[in-house]
């Protein structure tokens, strides 16, 4: 409990604030889009290249811990699809986005942040990998399949393609490009450019997590039980524990597996959602599996830190 109320509370603490603003009817909903709009597009940017830029360039690289997170990714991608398809009877749409759910994680607004306040600016290279693999190959994998579903073959790649410009142009994709050459050319962020990152990036965690709370606000609690109980089974649970089996094979060690284990612990991303809606598919059903997902990962991202040696920062 101690751990609970050290570590995450404090940070969950401001999802809630976020999530009753706007439930409260004191952030309106063009307000939480206008914090989604600083957050996503400036102030985690600058945190991603502020951190990013002071590390060693021999240190960010670690192709054990990308491919190691790549084939996690994907068995727990094949493992949501396949209960979907086997024991739920979804369709080939529905077997995408359940795979989706459960293995992709909120690294961006939530586990950046919190793992940057809890162990250091080391963090930035472990969560900047994860996250290309993420925006590069699983969600426009993804994407792939449920385009599809409603085009013919051929389709898939063009979707593809698609898919992987609009991931190479994310504000996120852009930063961590910029924050690598940045540490490989040895010169960081001269003078000025150094404060105004730091003070931008200032910004980023607290607002992050309050956005976060208030897009959280706007979710359905209600939907079909047993598959948002196994989704959230699957990503708080299933992730990190196959994430340490799996990494730990690659040869991956210390900062690396460590974080990699905790970013596996991390709620459903609400980018899941934004997919599902656009495609029609499981709405509902994902809008409250991220919910709730997030409300169980007080606990599960608690286990985590301590699982993996973090209980006392």
């Amino acid at each position: 409990m101690s751990l609970i109320l050290n570590l995450t509370l404090p940070f969950f603490a401001l999802v809630g604030f976020g999530y009753f603003a706007a439930r409260a009817n004191w952030l309106p909903k063009d307000g939480v889009q206008a914090i989604n709009v600083f957050v996503f597009n400036f102030a985690m940017p600058a945190l991603i290249i502020n951190a990013l830029a002071r590390q060693e360039f021999g240190q960010l690289i670690n192709p054990a811990f990308l491919g190691g997170w790549l084939v996690c990714a994907l068995i727990v991608y094949a493992l949501g699809a396949l209960i979907s398809t086997l024991w739920f009877k979804g369709d080939r749409a529905e077997a995408a986005l359940f795979g989706q759910a459960a293995s992709i994680g909120n690294l961006g607004f939530l586990a950046l942040p919190l793992l940057l306040a809890v162990v250091g600016n080391e963090v930035a290279a472990p969560v900047s990998a994860a996250l290309i693999v993420d925006l590069v190959l699983i969600i426009p994998l993804s994407i792939a399949l449920l385009e599809s579903v409603r085009t013919n073959a051929g389709g898939i790649f063009a979707s593809l393609a698609t898919s992987l410009k609009g991931a190479i142009a994310n504000p996120f994709f852009i930063a961590i490009a910029s924050g690598v050459a940045l540490s490989a050319s040895g010169i960081g962020l001269p003078g000025p450019t150094d404060r105004f990152a730091s003070f931008l990036a200032g910004a980023a965690g607290p607002t992050a997590l309050f956005s976060l709370g208030a897009s959280l606000a706007g979710r359905a609690s209600n939907g079909d039980t047993a598959p948002i109980a196994v989704m959230t089974l699957l990503k708080l649970v299933a992730h990190p524990v196959l994430a340490w089996f799996v990494l730990s094979a690659f040869g991956v060690s210390g900062t690396f597996l460590t974080v990699g284990v905790v970013l596996a612990a991390m709620p459903i991303a609400g980018n899941v959602y934004v997919i599902a809606a656009a495609y029609g598919t499981m709405v509902r059903r994902l809008s409250a599996a991220i919910l709730f997902s997030t409300i169980v990962a007080v606990v599960s991202v608690a286990l985590a830190l301590q699982w993996m040696g973090l209980s006392q920062g």
